[in-house]
């Protein structure tokens, strides 16, 4: 039996519905950032040696921008029909183009499909992203409003740590048919959910509204916040086109120069760079995991650090937990900076080897950077987006961060270290303005936070609002100062050479990359090996150099293999040795003819299983086909060196 009680005093679980509701919303960046995360285990599989659709560098690079390419249209979805047709419905169909293309990858014959699919899955990223945090924000009481908005980034971690445990260990169509579960899921799970109070309002139905908001409340004794809701939606109504309230008012914009100043501050910490740059770091310590294992490590800490705010955002403000976050996030990108600044300059005082005792450093100040910006600057900027702004505003003002690929195009184009103080710079103007600017916001209604902003511009705030709003006197000037140092921080001072890998010489790549699995246990030779006795496989430039076709330090390149077709060398050793005189050894390796003769004449009286035993002991008897013995990649391969045109050294006159 439910026990409804008063607003005023509501008992234990009183939030349950609405975290309830909170956790099916939210599912939907579930299922949507899956999409992104997919390309970290799908890619190397499209462009290793067993492609099912082999990918040029290029087409890559191609598959991962179409997610951000598509995500623009979703934000304008949501504008267009977000107030038409109400948030819940607009969010079921953001799971319409994550199933569509989640089908188009499971049943993709070429490299088309996959652009196809890639697009589709943008779409439903950025409309999931657009739709999610205004149902967050007006679903939710005002006590666990920040504890709802944090959601939106712990689940988008979940996805990540989702495709990186699952995706390096099933197939290529597979993983895709496992990622297909997650928008159907959200669809069963959000079915049920019920639409937003204010949205209700504003079509004018005002019994479902209070239906839905005496559910979320799980309270009968809703007929204040509902008069309130009522009175917010009709002065909303009065202020006419959203798009033109929202550059044109001055409390607005406001709130707007609050979510860029945020968004920009989370890109340019450089959380993005730092994580291609981790198996780098990693790769200086004696771990035994494999690439995988850590990206799966780094996965568990990402979640385990952005649950935090859950519980500290309604308890501790977003103001503490931002500045403690710029904090953290400036030792550990400092840290690293230093380090690197001594590794790559220096040739003295860090030890080159791998494994060296000094190598803990990058490694714990990247985490230290992980965890302090999981706490505040990766969930946080997403509780205060649900609040600054109106509710006739929210429908068309959702920004979707788009910085995600500006800081690592100056990553690849700048040293490892130059870029490393360039994220620590940005992440120190950062936290002077979220102190000068971000106010306070925890515990507030929404209609008091609107009266703050707006008191912020018609004249002096009360006791209540006076936090964070001292310095709001020389605002004018911020935001031409923000675009400044941004600029100046955006100019690439690269210290690396772009080339064509294919043309480096000796000593200036290492080729196959030993941190990549490049050998196939079964053939014990480089996976992809042809007929032509050719395999491509990943090599890895030296410090210093970028490769043009892949913009970072690995490109590809043709080496020399022996192609093996399944006769063991051990194999056919122990059959010459042991019935080579019933011509065992000439059967198993394709001589049938010579190896009925070898039967008919018991070897050639053991004559001929004498000379056979040192022919292929010496591996100069092979396989009928051509190919090569499977031989252990470091075992007692022969290669016979022959003078020609390639081995002989002509005199020279100079001699």
């Amino acid at each position: 039996m439910s026990v409804v009680v008063g607003q005023g005093r509501r008992g234990r679980g009183q939030y349950r519905n609405e975290y309830v509701a909170a956790l099916a919303a939210t599912s939907s960046l579930v299922a949507s950032v899956a999409c992104a995360g997919w390309s970290s285990p799908a890619l190397p599989v499209l462009r290793g040696p067993n492609s099912p659709i082999p990918v040029t560098p290029d087409e890559g690079s191609w598959i991962v921008s179409l997610l951000s390419i598509g995500s623009i249209f979703g934000p304008v979805i949501c504008g267009l029909f977000v107030d038409r047709y109400g948030r819940r419905p607009v969010l079921l169909v953001s799971a319409i183009p994550l199933v569509a293309g989640w089908l188009f990858i499971a049943f993709a014959e070429s490299v088309g499909m996959l652009y196809t699919a890639r697009l589709l899955h943008g779409i439903g990223y950025g409309l999931a992203y657009s739709v999610t945090p205004i149902y967050l924000g007006e679903i939710s009481s005002d006590a666990i409003r920040g504890s709802t908005g944090v959601l939106v980034t712990v689940m988008a971690k979940l996805a990540f740590l989702f495709e990186y445990s699952v995706g390096p260990y099933v197939g290529f169509r597979a993983l895709a048919w496992i990622s297909l579960a997650l928008p159907v899921g959200f669809c069963v799970l959000f079915f049920w959910m019920p639409e937003t109070p204010y949205f209700l309002l504003a079509r004018g139905n005002k019994k479902a509204a209070a239906d839905s908001l005496r559910w979320l409340r799980r309270s009968t004794a809703i007929d204040e916040e509902l008069s309130r809701m009522e009175k917010l939606v009709q002065d909303s109504k009065q202020k006419g086109n959203p798009l033109r309230q929202l550059l044109l008012t001055s409390t607005n914009k406001k709130s707007l120069v609050i979510i860029l100043l945020l968004s920009l501050g989370m890109q340019l910490t450089g959380i993005n760079a730092i994580l291609g740059y981790s198996q780098t770091i990693f790769s200086r310590l004696a771990l035994p995991l494999t690439a995988a294992e850590l990206s799966i490590v780094l996965a568990l800490v990402q979640l385990g650090s952005v649950m935090l705010p859950t519980f500290l955002v309604d308890r501790a403000g977003r103001r503490p937990l931002l500045l403690a976050s710029t904090a953290g996030s400036f030792l550990g990108l400092a840290t690293c900076a230093v380090y690197f600044t001594l590794d790559e300059t220096t040739t003295d005082v860090l030890s080159p080897e791998p494994g060296a005792p000094h190598g803990w450093i990058p490694f714990g100040g990247v985490l230290l950077f992980i965890i302090s910006f999981a706490i505040g600057l990766a969930t946080v900027p997403f509780a205060i987006l649900g609040e600054v702004f109106p509710k006739h505003i929210k429908g068309g003002s959702k920004l979707r961060i788009c910085g995600d690929y500006l800081f690592q195009v100056i990553s690849d184009g700048a040293g490892t270290y130059v870029s490393f103080w360039i994220f620590t710079g940005c992440t120190a103007v950062t936290g002077v303005l979220i102190f000068l600017v971000i106010p306070e916001t925890k515990g507030q209604s929404f209609e008091r936070i609107q009266e703050m902003m707006m008191r912020r511009r018609r004249g002096k705030p009360d006791a209540s609002v006076r936090e964070g709003e001292e310095s709001a006197k020389g605002r004018p000037l911020l935001s031409p100062t923000i675009a400044v140092l941004m600029l100046l921080l955006l100019i690439p001072t690269s210290s690396e050479v772009e080339i064509d890998c294919n043309s480096l010489r000796m000593g200036q790549y290492i080729c196959p990359d030993p941190t990549l699995r490049q050998i196939d246990p079964k053939t014990q030779q480089l996976r992809g090996c042809t007929q032509e006795n050719k395999a491509r496989v990943w090599c890895v430039a030296v410090d210093g150099i970028v490769c043009s076709e892949t913009k970072n330090t690995s490109f590809t390149r043709e080496m020399p293999c022996k192609w093996t077709n399944g006769y063991h060398f051990d194999t056919a050793l122990l059959l010459s040795v042991f019935l080579g005189m019933f011509g065992a050894d000439r059967f198993y390796l394709g001589y049938p003819a010579l190896g009925l003769l070898k039967f008919c004449t018991l070897g050639f009286m053991f004559l001929g299983q004498l000379v056979d035993v040192i022919l292929i002991a010496t591996q100069v008897v092979g396989p009928a086909d051509g190919s090569a013995y499977i031989i252990p990649y470091y075992g007692p391969v022969i290669t016979v060196v022959r003078s020609d045109n390639w081995t002989y050294r002509l005199p020279q006159d100079n001699w």
